[in-house]
C-alpha cells in the first residue's frame, strides 16, 4: 500500500479522527479511551509524513497553571489546569517523555495513573489536550500550506480542526484531525466532534470536500456494559444506522475486515436519531444529584455525610461525562458521535469486561492504530471499486 501527500485539494473520501479530551467516563460505567479516533487518524498521515510525535520535554508553570509539551517531531502545545499544578507534579509530569502523544488519553492516565472530566482531574485532562495540540502543532510545521488548520474562539474551550488530502494507492481521501477541549481541563465538551460542522470547521470541510464525500469517522476504545455479554474479545465494530447512515461504505470496510481476518463487528441499529435523548439523560443526572443533596441535608453523621458526598463525586466525576459532552440540540441532529447523516459511518472499538477489569481505563495501543488505518484504506478502496 502507498500512502502519500496528496496533490488534489479534495478527496474523493473521507477520514476524521478526533480526541475528546477528558472524556473517559459516561454512565452506567462506561469508559473509553477518547484520543483513539485522533491516534488512528495520526497514524493515518504518519503513513504519508512520517513526523515524529514523541514527548521529548514537558514543563510546567505551577505559578500559571499551564502544562508546555515538546515533541521530537518540533511541535508544541500547551494548556491550563483550573486548579493549577503542584510542583511535585510538575516532577510527576516527566514520566510523559518518551511517550507517543498522538495516543495523547494514554499519556495522560501513563504520566498521572487516571484521567476524570467534569473537573474532577484536570491536570490529567490538561496533559492530554497540550499533547494533542502539540501533534497538529508537528504536522503544522512538517507539511506548512498543505496542513490547513483552522479552530473556533470559544471563552471556554479549544476546538482545532486540522485537514489535508492523502492518496491512498492514487485514490484522494480527505483526512481530518479533531480536538475538543475545555480550557482549564475541565471538559469534555465536543459539539464538534466527528464531522459535525462549527463555523470554521465547516470552511475546513468544504475545502477538502468533507462536507459531502463518505466519510470515515474514527472514534473510541470503549467499554459498554450493555454489550459487554456479546464481546468475548477485544474487537473492532463498524456503525452505521440502517436507513440514516451510509451503508455502503460501512458493508465496504467490513468486509474488508473479514478479509483481514480481523475480530469485527457490524451494528446497524446503535445510532438512532433521537431527538430529546441526552435532555432526558440530563434531567435524569440533575435528579440524581438533587436526590443526593436532599438527603445530604437530613443528616448528621460524618459517616453518612462522607458517603453521600462520594457518591456525588462518583456521579460528577464519572456519570456526568455522558451528558457534559454535548449540547442537548446538536445531540439531537448529530447523535452521540457527531456524525453527518447520509455520508457517514463509524469505526470504533469494544472491549471485554476481563480487559475493562484490569486496566480499568481503555489504552487504545499501536497496533490497533495500524488497524485502524488498514480498516480505512482497504475499506475505502473496495469501495471506490464497487462504485465503479
Amino acid at each position: 500500500m502507498n500512502i502519500k501527500i496528496s496533490s488534489a485539494s479534495q478527496g474523493f473520501y473521507g477520514i476524521s479522527g478526533h480526541v475528546g479530551v477528558g472524556h473517559a467516563h459516561s454512565h452506567s460505567g462506561f469508559v473509553q479511551d477518547d484520543s483513539a479516533g485522533f491516534a488512528g487518524a495520526v497514524q493515518i498521515l504518519k503513513a504519508a509524513c512520517n513526523i515524529d510525535t514523541t514527548v521529548s520535554a514537558v514543563d510546567i508553570d505551577v505559578q500559571e497553571g499551564v502544562i508546555s509539551v515538546a515533541l521530537a517531531g518540533g511541535g508544541k502545545g500547551k494548556a491550563a489546569a483550573a486548579r493549577s499544578f503542584t510542583p511535585a507534579e510538575k516532577e510527576i509530569a516527566q514520566r510523559a517523555v518518551g511517550q507517543d502523544a498522538a495516543f495523547c488519553q494514554n499519556v495522560a492516565v501513563h504520566t498521572f495513573g487516571r484521567i476524570y472530566g467534569q473537573g474532577a482531574m484536570e491536570q490529567s485532562a490538561a496533559l492530554e489536550g497540550a499533547c494533542a495540540l502539540a501533534v497538529l502543532d508537528s504536522f503544522k510545521l512538517a507539511l506548512g500550506e498543505k496542513f490547513i488548520v483552522a479552530e473556533e474562539a470559544y471563552p471556554n474551550k479549544y476546538d482545532v480542526f486540522a485537514g489535508t488530502v492523502i492518496d491512498i494507492d492514487e485514490l484522494p481521501v480527505a483526512l481530518m484531525l479533531v480536538i475538543n477541549g475545555t480550557k482549564g481541563g475541565i471538559g469534555p465538551d465536543e459539539d464538534y466532534e466527528g464531522n459535525a460542522p462549527s463555523a470554521a470547521k465547516s470552511k475546513l470541510m468544504k475545502a477538502l470536500g468533507l462536507d459531502k464525500v463518505p466519510t470515515l469517522l474514527l472514534e473510541s476504545k470503549a467499554y459498554i456494559p450493555g454489550m459487554a455479554a456479546t464481546v468475548a474479545e477485544n474487537q473492532f465494530m463498524l456503525r452505521a444506522q440502517e436507513g440514516v447512515d451510509h451503508m455502503e461504505l460501512a458493508n465496504s470496510i467490513y468486509q474488508a475486515g473479514l478479509e483481514l481476518q480481523l475480530p469485527l463487528r457490524l451494528e446497524k441499529n446503535l445510532l438512532p436519531i433521537a431527538p430529546g435523548a441526552l435532555q432526558k439523560s440530563t434531567v435524569d443526572l440533575g435528579a440524581a444529584i438533587i436526590k443526593l443533596a436532599e438527603q445530604l441535608q437530613m443528616v448528621d453523621s460524618a459517616d453518612d455525610k462522607t458517603q453521600i458526598l462520594a457518591a456525588l463525586n462518583k456521579i460528577c466525576s464519572q456519570d456526568a461525562g455522558g451528558v457534559t459532552f454535548m449540547s442537548n440540540s446538536v445531540h439531537g441532529k448529530m447523535r452521540g458521535v457527531g456524525m453527518l447523516p447520509q455520508i457517514s459511518c463509524v469505526l470504533s472499538m469494544v472491549i471485554t469486561t476481563e480487559y475493562a477489569d484490569y486496566w480499568k481505563i481503555p489504552r487504545f495501543e499501536p497496533e490497533e492504530a495500524k488497524k485502524y488505518l488498514l480498516l480505512a484504506a482497504e475499506g475505502i478502496k473496495k469501495l471506490h471499486m464497487n462504485a465503479k
